[in-house]
């Protein structure tokens, strides 16, 4: 009987800080915060070009226009990446004009960065409940995060590289911990879908393989590489079959191999000093889960954390020399660090499992720190994302300018070359015209294609318009009689 046992009656009650009123508060701040950011990121994402230029190859590829060109072609999308971006986001190609597909565009994109957050942290042991309010924590933390903010207003690969990786790490772990038949294929389809988005997944594979060796599942190791490979040919015959092997080839290998550096050391080291000071948002929490960790009860250490966040990790490491490559490429950016996304979710699993554990109770004082710590850990993303908005004109309404491009182009089919929106070509004429900055990377890596190629592309004598402020005039060298570019209605 406890009666008999002091040390029994003299333990204090044990709770968990997750399942706490202040915990629920700030889930509570957090989910109406990232409404207010959500609604914002939606309407400026039909403002930001590069959105309409991405969302250019669904429209390519549901129109059967050329997703790929060679060299002496001029029906260049600047679409150097596979084509499960465009797979991904065909349901955007229903909308009748730029803006509402632009929109959807968005939330697809918003969805695709949060939901596998929450399928993740589900598998690695959270109840539904807690594994959404994980989701939602992690959106505050990462749209107040300076470099990862990035991805909830640019509409580009890396979600989709990152939930197909993701969604491979997850399925991985169900197969390592059980039903392998199913869940490996479920693994492989996902590890190849990545890489056919974005080249640089192409580091899942023995980042995958080296888990298993290590966590004594040596013998998934030959089905993994096996399965892989059976999806991977498959799905390499069915691209070169739709698209054409040389093209893709071109595009997918020759230009990325051929794009000059950027920078050394100064850059990286300068990057990695942005990176740095942007996850001080991030402290808060850090400090939050390290005063938890110190307070669990003995008991609470006995819960089986599981091998997921090892799996992660393992990601994160094997990712970082291609992703760091991947960036010191003229034009590649700290976006193409998905190293980072794979280490950010290990570490929310841990915060996470050290709100569920069981902690010893606090004085009346240290509750209190432990509020300010918990709502800062909140507030101070939120204030980053609000000063984000802030300092980059944040939309708060639609501004359909890209929908008055679409309208000049119905009253006057035929006559204008929009350098910088390929997409409103597509709707309207349902032609592929030459993207402004893919002219400009085929030319840094002297491949740049026949002049009169170029030319022949767009309408005789066209009229030229760049909605500005555009991020370069680089098409213009083709055309220098018609060298007078003008404004966006």
């Amino acid at each position: 009987m406890n009666r008999s046992n002091p040390e029994s009656q003299a333990s204090p009650p044990a709770r968990r800080f997750a399942d706490t009123g202040v915990f629920r508060a700030g889930v509570g701040i957090a989910a109406s915060g990232l409404v207010v950011v959500a609604w914002s990121l939606l309407c400026s994402v039909p403002d930001i070009q590069w959105n309409s230029a991405r969302l250019a190859a669904p429209f390519a590829l549901a129109q059967g226009q050329p997703l790929y060109a060679l060299r002496d072609s001029g029906q260049h999308l600047g679409w150097f990446y596979g084509p499960g971006f465009p797979l991904w986001y065909l349901p955007v190609t229903l909308a009748a004009n730029p803006t509402p597909a632009l929109v959807l565009a968005g939330l697809i994109n918003l969805l695709t960065w949060l939901a596998p957050i929450a399928v993740i942290l589900r598998y690695a042991g959270l109840e539904w409940r807690k594994a959404l309010s994980g989701a939602v924590l992690a959106g505050v933390l990462l749209a107040g995060h300076e470099v990862t903010s990035y991805g909830f207003y640019f509409v580009h690969v890396d979600a989709v590289c990152l939930a197909a990786g993701l969604l491979a790490c997850a399925a991985l772990h169900r197969a390592a911990s059980g039903d392998a038949k199913r869940w490996m294929h479920v693994a492989a389809l996902a590890l190849v879908f990545g890489i056919w988005t974005k080249q640089i997944a192409v580091m899942l594979a023995p980042a995958l393989a080296c888990w298993l060796w290590t966590s004594g599942k040596r013998r998934l190791v030959w089905p993994l590489f096996f399965w892989c490979a059976v999806y991977g040919a498959a799905t390499t015959w069915l691209v070169f079959r739709l698209f054409g092997a040389e093209e893709v080839l071109f595009n997918l290998w020759l230009v990325h191999a051929r794009n000059p550096w950027r920078g050394g050391w100064e850059i990286l080291g300068r990057d990695f000093g942005h990176l740095a000071a942007a996850s001080l948002v991030w402290l808060p929490l850090a400090l939050l889960s390290g005063w938890l960790q110190r307070r669990i009860r003995p008991a609470g250490t006995a819960v089986e954390k599981g091998s997921l966040p090892g799996l992660l990790l393992w990601v994160a490491v094997w990712q970082l020399p291609l992703g760091v490559t991947a960036m010191l490429k003229d034009g590649g950016a700290l976006n193409s660090l998905h190293s980072l996304h794979f280490a950010f979710l290990a570490g929310l699993i841990a915060v996470l499992r050290s709100f569920d554990l069981p902690v010893l109770p606090f004085a009346a004082r240290s509750r209190v720190l432990l509020a300010v710590l918990w709502l800062a850990a909140i507030a101070l993303p939120l204030a980053g994302a609000g000063w984000r908005i802030a300092k980059n004109q944040g939309r708060w309404t639609l501004s359909y300018a890209v929908d008055e491009l679409a309208g000049l182009a119905r009253a006057q089919p035929g006559r204008y070359y929009f350098p910088w929106n390929p997409l409103v070509t597509l709707m309207v004429d349902r032609k592929v015209q030459p993207f402004d900055n893919a002219l400009y990377y085929l030319w840094v890596t002297g491949l740049e294609p026949p002049p009169d190629k170029i030319r022949a592309a767009v309408p005789a004598d066209p009229i030229i318009l760049y909605q500005e402020p555009a991020q370069g005039h680089f098409a213009l060298r083709y055309f220098q009689k018609n060298r007078t570019g003008a404004n966006a209605p």
